[in-house]
Parts: C-alpha cells; sequence; structure tokens
C-alpha cells in the first residue's frame, strides 16, 4: 500500500553518482559543468575535504598531520531548495524542502548526470546512491518503541524512554542494490526528543555508466527505500505524520 502524509518527516533527499575518474579535476573542469547547470544560479561553495593523519610507533607519542583532500563544487539555486554538488569522483543532487515527488525529480536527475558524464568521462562506475533523510520530534513523555518498528529491546534497568542510541539494519536488497535503515536519537530537549531516519540505497558496481541505466536503478532504489521507510514505523507514527487515505503515492513517490 503506498501512503502519503500531510506533515511528512522527510527532511532532505539525495541522488548521488561516485565514478572512477579517469583524469585530474581542474577549476577549468568545474567551470564547464557549473555553466552546462544554469537552474543553480545561487549560492556558491568552493569546498576541500580535509583529511587528519595521525601516525602511532613503540614508544613514541602520536604523530598527527593535515593534508588537502579532494575538491569539490557546491551550486544552490536561487531559495536553496535544491543543490548540485560535483568533483574528480561524485556529483550528487540535493532536495529540500518543499520535497514534491520522487517522480518531479527525474529531469534534474537526468541533467546533472549527463552533464557530469559528459564533462568528466569516467573509467568505471563507483556506485550510485539515493538517501533520504527523515527528522522525526516524538513527545518526550511517550516510548519510542511505540513510534519505531525498528526500536531495540532495553533491558529493565534502563527505564528511561529516550536514551542515546543507533541501529543499523539493511532492510532490502533489490536488482544491483541494497537498503539499509539508520535509527538513531539526535537529540533530546525538555519538550521533545528528535530522531533519525536515514534510509541508504547503494549499489554494485555492474550498473552501466549510461544516464538510462542509472536512472532506470534510481527508480528501483526508490521503491526499495520507500518500502524500507514504511517496515521502519508503526501506526502511532503514521498518525503523528497526519497519513492522508491515498492510493495516489506516498511522500516519497
Amino acid at each position: 500500500m503506498n501512503r502519503r502524509y500531510e506533515e511528512p518527516p522527510l527532511e532532505e533527499a539525495i541522488f548521488e553518482l561516485f565514478v572512477r575518474p579517469a583524469g585530474p579535476w581542474t577549476p577549468t573542469a568545474a567551470e564547464q559543468l557549473a555553466k552546462s547547470l544554469p537552474s543553480y544560479s545561487g549560492k556558491r561553495d568552493d569546498l576541500e575535504d580535509i583529511n587528519v593523519l595521525l601516525g602511532i610507533g613503540p614508544g613514541r607519542s602520536i604523530a598527527q598531520g593535515v593534508e588537502p583532500g579532494a575538491r569539490r563544487t557546491r551550486l544552490w539555486n536561487l531559495d536553496q531548495s535544491r543543490a548540485v554538488q560535483f568533483g574528480v569522483e561524485m556529483c550528487t543532487f540535493n532536495v529540500r524542502k518543499p520535497y514534491g515527488h520522487f517522480e518531479d525529480h527525474l529531469p534534474a536527475i537526468r541533467e546533472l548526470f549527463g552533464a557530469y558524464l559528459s564533462a568528466t568521462k569516467p573509467q568505471r562506475l563507483g556506485w550510485v546512491g539515493q538517501r533520504y533523510l527523515n527528522i522525526v520530534q516524538l513527545p518526550v513523555d511517550a516510548p519510542p518503541s511505540n513510534y519505531f518498528e525498528l526500536f531495540p529491546r532495553f533491558p529493565t534497568g534502563l527505564p528511561e524512554p529516550h536514551r542515546p542510541f543507533a541501529v543499523q539494519v539493511e532492510t532490502a536488497r533489490f536488482a544491483q542494490g541494497t537498503t539499509v535503515v539508520n535509527l538513531a536519537l539526535l537529540k533530546l530537549g525538555a519538550e521533545a526528543a528528535v530522531y533519525t531516519i536515514d534510509v541508504y540505497a547503494r549499489s554494485d558496481d555492474t550498473v552501466p555508466l549510461t544516464v538510462d541505466d542509472l536512472l532506470a536503478w534510481q527508480q528501483r532504489a526508490h521503491e526499495s527505500i520507500r518500502q524500507s521507510f514504511e517496515l521502519t514505523i508503526t501506526a502511532a507514527a503514521r498518525r503523528l505524520f497526519k497519513e492522508v487515505p491515498c492510493s495516489c503515492g506516498s511522500h516519497y513517490s
């Protein structure tokens, strides 16, 4: 059964592509790719990962160093509800609220993946992924097990209903991919306990590096993520998200 919610907990959806690069990443490549994506004319961030190195030897103190990592560029649309990121090994399409429907984003994913493959001509696929990050606020006086099917059973000596924890479960396997749900307490306040439901689908390395094949995988992954999310929550959570009786799809559809 497909479901729709008036107040879905979805915070961000991410559609990603990782590759084995054919050559180095240059400022010229970044500029050319940015020009081919005119919808993202808002804020621009030029980012660089930092790698922290630790060396430990017998009878010696810890040696620590820092070296620059991969460079990437992030471009936002004007209202900062959509973004693209790209670098030598990756590109992503990020969707913030308002989410809309999965089908709404297929043209943007196609545009990004097509432009990235054309500009970089990678050697082979690393993986393709799809991630849905949900933020759920629960009443502090309600047991979280009322809302989450995956919530672990704690010993009776731990009476507090909300305590720091994290659980990861593989919930599905599908053609050329698997889906994992990560459930964790994010923070506990005086009025609400905030949890994350992080649902992530990742491919193996057999998906052909063509836009059509990558989009077909994203569609299979989306159905797996939708089912995995529904497996994670209870009827009480659906009432919290204000489920609307409908056969036309979920807030993930």
